[in-house]
């Protein structure tokens, strides 16, 4: 790659650019848009409406000529492969729309919000998809500068920790503050086009210098992604205007499968057009109305985790699944399967959709539709996103009979957008000889049987914590509070627990241990605790026991630590077993343990319930 010659000192510090590039980056809704029109001077973006692909802009700043690309936001916590093809690809050719190149990125972050770990994370690999060049012509733009208030941004900086200091150090120091509220402040703009200036006049060249070989390489994937994607919509269009004169039916049975967090209780609430489900649950909740002279039942399922297997989701979850198709008897005419548009679908995602799906039975796939989420993407279309995510996508619209459906709250309203999808689903009723779908009795009486014998376990466990507590209660009135608490909290590291769900054989004897000791008051007692984290490594069972034994430091109590967003599996026992017992078999009348979930995974069920879905 040629380097462009580098300019005499005095004739970049002194001239300012008459020609300006600027390449607005950032999460989704950090305010790009609305940093563009402040930028320009004029409404060119629109505030509140997402894009999949770049919007260039351009006007006359100032006496400059200026050029701003807006590029497409991301998940503010999502890691850049969780991030969709289309959005990563966009970001590349980002750079290749400012004529020789770009003068300056902005990475665009809120002032009013937290920035963490997660988002640094995060913006560090999507800005990186740049190249690690881009770095040295990169600037920090925060937004909602009104927030502030009497608060300098360089004090904002350092109270929110280390994530952000990072950031803007990665930038050179380099940050800028606008109020997009007050687009008559010529002075806000003033001082970020001197800040550009300033950052030129540091670099090697005026622009930044582009893989022009990577940006045509993009570039020409779009352009074959774009004609597979007409292809699609002309197939598609042909398979409609065969099915005209579909008969309308009376009733719809539907039911709602998919990851969690994707949309499911939405699209419920849009299908009946009102406020029926609520988030957060952990069974099968049935609602019905009359849509569009139709008597609709919806079933909205709880959903999976999306990076987990099935043989990783709480039984309750897989439970529901199956039973889901019972509870609008006598079957459900259409399975919609909901997918979040705008991240990427690979092989595991279609693995773990394909098991859960799959737990009503081959037949299913019939049955099912897939309905596209967080739709209202301008200037492309669903069938582009499809084809640019690649073969694990498409396998999942074949094997639904190329049967998809998108909900795009921008372009359509919420009445053109019911209707229609009952005429699909209609449509493929009538492809299935006017049948719904039924799940099989020997599935569905197997799991009614397993959750029969699981409610008499869970009302004998509660009986029983409910009399040991009362004994406990009565024994602790004629006691003495301790005046010095102490105890020891065990639990497994995040890494080793995926090595356990990896099936490595060799983790049940090998963790090394970080121990962190804490001391504070409560309510006038001394409390010590013992934080020890459980690390994978090659140490013997005699290596662990010492390294426990030097921490011990004589706790009453130890707090075994067990996730609850997890299946509690035999291996997982055995790992308890084979390490716990280095303490000594005394420490079981001393353990406690202690639930935890990153997640709200139990939401509506009881521990006991939880505990006893284990067995």
């Amino acid at each position: 790659m040629q380097e462009h010659p580098r300019e005499p000192e005095s004739l970049r510090s002194k001239d300012k650019l008459v020609r300006l590039g600027i390449v607005l980056l950032g999460c989704k809704g950090a305010g790009k848009s609305s940093s563009g029109n402040t930028i320009l001077g004029r409404e060119e973006f629109q505030p509140g409406q997402r894009s999949a692909v770049c919007l260039k802009r351009q006007g006359e700043v100032a006496g400059r000529q200026v050029t701003v690309v807006e590029a497409p936001g991301w998940w503010n916590y999502y890691r850049v492969m969780s991030s969709s093809e289309m959005t990563r690809n966009e970001i590349v050719l980002s750079q290749g729309l400012c004529g020789e190149g770009p003068n300056c990125f902005y990475v665009v972050l809120r002032a009013d919000a937290s920035f963490s770990e997660a988002h640094r994370v995060s913006a560090q690999e999507h800005v990186s998809l740049l190249s690690e060049r881009v770095w040295s012509h990169t600037m920090v733009l925060f937004t909602h500068g009104d927030w502030l208030g009497d608060t300098t941004i360089e004090q904002h900086i350092e109270s929110e920790g280390d994530a952000l200091k990072w950031l803007t150090e990665k930038c050179g120091n380099r940050y800028h503050v606008l109020n997009n509220h007050n687009k008559d402040d010529k002075d806000q703009i003033k001082d970020l086009l001197e800040k550009i200036d300033e950052m030129v006049a540091g670099n090697t060249s005026r622009q930044f210098r582009m893989d022009w070989e990577r940006v045509q390489k993009v570039s020409h994937w779009k352009t074959e992604v774009e004609k597979r994607a007409e292809k699609r919509v002309m197939k598609k269009k042909k398979h409609t205007g065969s099915s005209s004169g579909i008969k309308q039916l009376p009733s719809l049975r539907i039911v709602l499968l998919g990851t969690k967090y994707h949309g499911k209780t939405s699209v419920g609430n849009t299908i009946l057009g009102r406020h029926e489900f609520e988030l957060r649950r952990t069974q099968c909740v049935k609602r019905q109305g009359e849509v569009a002279g139709r008597q609709v039942t919806v079933v909205d399922v709880p959903g999976w985790w999306r990076s987990t297997f099935m043989k990783h989701s709480p039984e309750l979850i897989t439970q529901e699944i199956v039973l889901s198709a019972s509870l609008c008897p006598p079957g459900p005419h259409a399975v919609l399967l909901v997918i979040c548009v705008d991240i990427s679908f690979t092989e595991k995602d279609r693995t773990i959709v394909q098991e859960h799906l799959e737990l009503l039975g081959e037949r299913v796939w019939s049955h099912t539709m897939v309905l596209f989420t967080f739709g209202g993407f301008r200037e492309t279309t669903i069938e582009q996103y499809i084809e640019s995510e690649g073969e694990s996508l498409q396998w999942i619209i074949e094997k639904c009979g190329n049967r998809y459906h998108i909900f795009d709250n921008e372009k359509l309203d919420e009445s053109i957008m019911r209707t229609q999808l009952l005429e699909k689903i209609e449509e493929m009723v009538a492809g299935n000889g006017g049948y719904h779908f039924e799940v099989d009795k020997t599935i569905l009486q197997e799991v009614e049987e397993r959750r029969s014998r699981l409610d008499t376990r869970v009302e004998n466990r509660e009986t029983k914590a409910f009399k040991q507590n009362r004994t406990i209660e009565y024994v602790m009135g004629g006691i003495q509070p301790l005046s010095e608490i102490r105890f020891m909290h065990l639990h497994y590291a995040e890494k080793t627990i995926q090595l356990t769900q990896h099936n490595r054989e060799d983790f049940l004897s090998g963790v090394t241990l970080q121990c962190q000791t804490k001391k504070w008051n409560w309510e006038g007692r001394e409390v010590t605790t013992v934080d020890v984290e459980m690390f994978p490594s090659t140490n013997t069972l005699e290596q662990i026991k010492t390294e426990f034994l030097s921490n011990l430091s004589s706790p009453q109590a130890f707090l075994l630590d067990v996730s609850i967003d997890m299946n509690f599996t035999e291996k997982r026992k055995m790992e308890f077993q084979t390490h716990f017992k280095l303490l000594g078999n005394r420490v079981w009348d001393r353990a406690i343990v202690w639930f935890q979930s990153s997640r709200n995974l139990l939401e509506d069920w009881s521990i006991e319930k939880h505990i006893e879905r284990c067995v």
